[in-house]
């Protein structure tokens, strides 16, 4: 259960009790107890997320896990913390992308951020929860549950896999094929320059490789996570 009082609840607390949550929904399919208590979760207790980043994306992609596994289940995919409606929609675009507007493609704050995303969203920006958010909706057998003490490797190793799984290199064409999601939120990962560099911290590029980058859909279906403004793909 999520514990209601903020003198004893750490980070590291919330994090394991959206562990409970996420398993108890991939095993037993609702959960209704453990949504109940996120719901009645206060406000200043899920602030004190904000002291340690680590605990605070662990949770949240957690929380986004659970609303997608529900959704799967044939729930929801929404639910209330600490009082307020989220989808997990909600939970990548206001909280998990720190301040990133969802139709900026990943280069404009967001101009118009609720109370709750103020308060509650992660301060910086690491471009590799998109993987993690499309591995929980797209590739479930590859989704983790994350812990506040190891989700800088967790996310290291979910992202690695899916880019080795979904990216291609073609040395004779100059061409290295990555999924769209690299090019809906383009500024998350800096740029062209900055998908190159991810690919190479990966293992999917040499490091002396300047290939074009040709957007395709990945067998994961990724085209789904596009903002409305999709366009066709192109390469760069």
């Amino acid at each position: 259960m999520f514990a209601a009082n903020a003198e004893t609840t750490a980070p590291h607390d919330l994090v394991a009790a959206a562990q409970r949550l996420r398993h108890a929904v991939h095993h037993d399919g609702g959960a209704p107890q453990l949504f109940d208590s996120l719901t009645d979760l206060d406000g200043d207790v899920l602030a004190a997320l904000q002291d340690d980043q680590d605990a605070a994306a662990a949770f949240w992609l957690n929380v986004h896990g659970a609303l997608v596994e529900r959704g799967r289940n044939g729930g929801v995919e929404a639910c209330q913390v600490a009082g307020v409606d989220l989808t997990a929609d909600d939970v990548k675009h206001d909280l998990l992308r720190a301040d990133r507007w969802k139709y900026g493609f990943g280069y404009l704050p967001d101009p118009f951020p609720g109370r709750f995303a103020r308060r509650h969203r992660l301060r910086d920006l690491d471009e590799r929860v998109h993987f993690a958010t499309l591995a929980a909706r797209h590739v479930p057998g590859m989704a983790v549950t994350f812990t506040a003490a190891n989700v800088d490797d967790e996310l290291r190793t979910l992202t690695r896999r899916y880019l080795q799984g979904s990216a291609d290199y073609d040395p004779e064409s100059g061409v290295v094929r990555v999924p769209r999601v690299c090019l809906w939120y383009r500024g998350d990962f800096g740029g062209s320059a900055g998908v190159r560099s991810l690919l190479v911290t990966h293992d999917v590029l040499p490091a002396d490789a300047t290939p074009r980058l040709r957007y395709v859909a990945s067998p994961s279906g990724d085209d789904s996570a596009a903002p409305a403004e999709r366009a066709r793909g192109d390469t760069q």
